[in-house]
C-alpha cells in the first residue's frame, strides 16, 4: 500500500523544469518533501514535519520571519533535526507552555535551534543515544536541557543561558557533556542527581546563581578540564556522592567555596585550580576516604583546604596552597579533625598550616 509520501514521489516524477529534474519532491503546506529529507520552508509547522517523517528522515528547518511557537514532541527513531541558513531558527515558548523539545526517541539530533521562553524544558530527554549540538537553549522556567533516565547522550557545544538550572540530569548514566557555555542561570549551572558514569568535560560554567555545579547522590563521574568561576555560590558541591573524579578543573572567584564536599566518600580530586574563592578554596565536611592531590590553592579568603572535625581517613598529598587565611583562625591548609582515623598529609607545599608540620 503507497503511502502519501510515495504518491507525492510518483507524481513529481512526472515533471521536468528547464533541464533539472527534481525526483520524488513535492511541496504541501509550506513543507518540501524530497527523498528521505524534509525540509521546512519559512512559515511550516516542524511538528507536522516530524509527523510526517519516517525514522531515520532529516528534518532541515530554515528560519522564519518569525519565530516558531510549537512544542515539538519527538517519538521515532533516528530523526535529525538540523537549522540551517545564516540564522539559527527560532523556537519560541512564550505562547506555547510547556516543553520547547521532547525527545522520546533514539538515535536523534537536535542541532543549530534557538530555544527559548518555555515554561518548563527548553530541551528534554526521555531517551538514549541522542546528539544535541550547538544550539542556544535561553530563558527557560526549568532547566535549559534536562536529561531524565537517559544514557548515551552527547550534549555538546550548546550555550545555555538564563534558565533555571543550565543543564539537569537525574537518574541518567554514561552520558556526554561537552564543551558546553552554562552560564548565568538562576539556579546551577550543571545539575547531577542519583545519575553515574557521566563525563563532564570542558565546559564553561560561569556567573550562575547557585552553584555552578551541584551533584548531589551521584556516583563515578569524570568532571574534567571545565572552568567554572565566578558562580554566586560554590563552584562545585558534592553533596552524598562517591567515588567521582574531578580533575584539571579551574575552580575561581566563586563567592562561597571553590569546591564544597559534604557527606561524600572516597572521590579523586586532582589537579585542578582553586584560587580567590570568597570563603575556602576547599571545604570537606563529614566525609572520608578522599584523595586530594596535587591541586593549587592561592589567596583564598579563608582556607586553602579545611577539612571539618568529622572528616577522617582522607589523603591530602602534594598540593600546594600559598596566601590563604589569616594565619590566626584559617590557613594555607586546616585540619579540624582530631579523632582517628586521622587525615594523612604528605608532600604539600604552604606557608601556614594547622596544625603545624602539614607543610613543607
Amino acid at each position: 500500500m503507497k503511502t502519501s509520501k510515495d504518491k507525492f514521489s510518483v507524481t513529481v516524477l512526472l515533471l521536468t523544469f528547464i533541464g533539472v529534474l527534481f525526483i520524488g519532491v513535492v511541496i504541501v503546506g509550506g513543507i518540501l518533501f524530497f527523498n528521505e529529507k524534509t525540509i521546512v520552508v519559512d512559515g511550516g509547522s516542524i511538528q507536522d514535519a516530524v509527523d510526517d517523517a519516517d525514522p531515520g528522515d532529516i528534518i532541515l528547518v530554515k528560519a522564519s520571519g518569525g519565530p516558531y511557537e510549537e512544542n515539538l514532541v519527538i517519538a521515532k527513531n533516528n530523526i535529525k533535526l538540523i537549522g540551517i541558513g545564516k540564522e539559527k531558527p527560532v523556537l519560541d515558548g512564550t505562547n506555547e507552555p510547556g516543553n520547547g523539545i521532547t525527545i522520546n526517541n533514539t538515535g536523534g539530533l537536535v542541532q543549530n535551534f534557538i530555544i527559548q521562553n518555555f515554561s518548563f524544558n527548553g530541551i528534554l530527554l526521555n531517551s538514549d543515544n541522542n546528539i544535541i549540538k550547538e544550539n542556544n537553549v535561553n530563558e527557560n522556567v526549568s532547566s535549559g536541557i534536562r536529561l531524565n533516565i537517559s544514557e548515551r547522550n552527547i550534549i555538546k557545544g550548546n550555550s545555555v543561558i538564563g534558565n533555571d538550572n543550565g543543564m539537569f540530569l537525574s537518574l541518567s548514566e554514561s552520558n556526554m557533556i561537552k564543551g558546553n557555555n552554562v552560564n548565568e542561570n538562576d539556579s546551577s549551572g550543571i545539575r547531577l542527581s542519583t545519575s553515574k558514569s557521566n563525563m563532564i568535560k570542558r565546559n564553561n560554567v560561569n556567573e550562575n546563581t547557585a552553584s555552578g555545579m551541584f551533584i548531589n547522590s551521584s556516583e563515578s563521574n569524570m568532571i574534567k578540564g571545565n572552568n567554572v568561576n565566578e558562580n554566586d555560590n560554590n563552584g562545585i558541591f558534592i553533596n552524598l556522592s562517591d567515588t567521582n573524579m574531578i580533575k584539571g578543573n579551574t575552580f575561581n572567584e566563586n563567592e562561597d567555596n571553590g569546591m564544597s564536599i559534604n557527606l561524600s566518600d572516597s572521590n579523586m580530586i586532582k589537579g585542578n585550580t582553586f584560587n580567590e574563592n570568597e570563603d575556602n578554596g576547599m571545604s570537606i565536611n563529614l566525609s572520608d576516604s578522599n584523595m586530594i592531590k596535587g591541586n593549587t590553592f592561592n589567596e583564598n579568603e579563608d582556607n586553602g583546604i579545611l577539612l571539618d572535625a568529622g572528616s577522617n581517613d582522607n589523603d591530602v598529598f602534594f598540593n600546594r596552597a600559598f596566601g590563604n587565611g589569616d594565619g590566626v583562625l584559617t590557613f594555607d591548609i586546616n585540619d579540624l579533625n582530631i579523632t582517628p582515623p586521622l587525615n594523612t598529609f604528605k608532600g604539600n607545599k604552604c606557608d601556614m598550616s594547622d596544625p603545624s608540620g602539614i607543610c613543607n
